[in-house]
């Protein structure tokens, strides 16, 4: 990104945000009167807009449909996803973004090309049963994946993008790994040949040198305890029992009240892109739709009392505000502070929600 376009991104950027910001001090949040309600008209409304995220986030982000593409299918969306993904894969080339809109001058909400892009459209074509029609699209996008972020010596995905924490300046190798390994793993299961085909026992060789005994390390070099670095792996189911139990477990640390914390510290300033210097301290906040995800893992597992006690202490937060909530303060109060508001009717997690429903 050269100088002007960097100009131009964070002008973007900070007038939407503040723009955002504005608006939820002024009306707050809108309130569907339930949680039922509430995921009922945001899946619809997402639905009818081509599945953007919500809130201050507008375009459509791979990332977030990879997790919401089950609950969006259970509740009946199965070909919006479908036409959705169909569409994405019209839209990429040699750039992976970040999210996309149909002006494509204005894809990428953020600065760095989505190291997650590829897998996670992996993953939601595979939920819309979508994906062997793109077979050809996805060998190519395979290839390119590989040679951007993949250290095929190591087995992990080390490239530098933006992914969960879009904040973060560092790579986020062990998520990045878990999620290319979940979609290697589906590629392998429909014999979709690409440059990944027969290389899921690398990756997971690779994962392997992130597991500290208790849990995977975000990166190397970093022992920090993050919920992105382990939730991904209970949800997709990449790990075997045994190591399942040591995580939930290492997990149960972050664990409050209100529900689980994203981090067990915030990024020191170095750790974050400058624009998110003032709200390190959201990362160690409370975000619904990482807890469902987790509840949706332990169940995956066999920790249904835990999976339930996760969602009563989330739903136990949101009912009040009558909304999905992108985060909120471990309070249990919405995270609105210093020019940033958390996002309402926030898609991913209302479809996470709905996923849990038909559990």
């Amino acid at each position: 990104m050269g100088p002007l376009s960097a100009t131009r991104y964070y002008s973007r950027e900070l007038s939407r945000r503040l723009a955002h910001y504005a608006r939820v001090r002024r009306h707050g949040y809108p309130d569907h009167g339930s949680l039922e309600q509430a995921a009922e008209t945001i899946l619809a409304e997402r639905a009818a807009g081509g599945i953007e995220s919500g809130g201050h986030f507008h375009g459509v982000w791979p990332r977030d449909l990879c997790f919401a593409a089950r609950g969006l299918v259970t509740a009946g969306y199965q070909e919006t996803v479908a036409t959705t993904g169909d569409w994405l894969v019209s839209q990429l080339s040699n750039v992976f973004y970040t999210d996309f809109h149909t002006d494509a001058s204005v894809n990428a909400a953020t600065p760095a090309e989505g190291v997650d892009t590829f897998p996670a459209l992996v993953l939601l074509l595979a939920e819309a049963d979508r994906l062997e029609y793109h077979a050809e699209s996805i060998a190519t996008l395979a290839a390119l994946h590989d040679r951007k972020f993949v250290d095929s010596n190591r087995g992990l995905v080390t490239g530098a993008g933006s992914s969960w924490w879009d904040s973060a300046a560092a790579p986020r190798e062990a998520y990045n790994t878990a999620l290319l390994l979940a979609a290697a793993r589906v590629l392998e299961s429909r014999e979709i040949p690409t440059v990944f085909t027969g290389r899921s026992a690398a990756l997971r060789e690779g994962l392997g040198r992130l597991w500290n005994g208790s849990y995977f390390d975000e990166r190397r070099g970093s022992s920090v305890l993050a919920c992105d670095a382990n939730v991904p792996v209970l949800y997709f189911g990449l790990v075997e029992p045994s190591v399942a139990e040591t995580i939930v477990n290492s997990l149960g640390v972050l664990e409050t009240p209100n529900g689980l914390r994203l981090r067990g510290a915030s990024f020191s300033p170095r750790e974050v892109h400058p624009f998110f210097l003032l709200h390190r301290d959201y990362h160690t906040q409370i975000w619904p739709w990482n807890s469902f995800a987790y509840a949706v893992g332990l169940r995956r597992y066999g920790f249904d009392a835990r999976a339930r006690r996760e969602v009563e202490r989330v739903e136990r937060c949101l009912a009040p505000v009558g909304t999905f909530l992108e985060l909120y303060r471990v309070t249990g109060k919405p995270y609105v502070k210093r020019g940033y508001a958390a996002v309402g009717d926030f898609m991913v997690a209302a479809a996470l929600w709905r996923e849990l429903q038909s559990l």
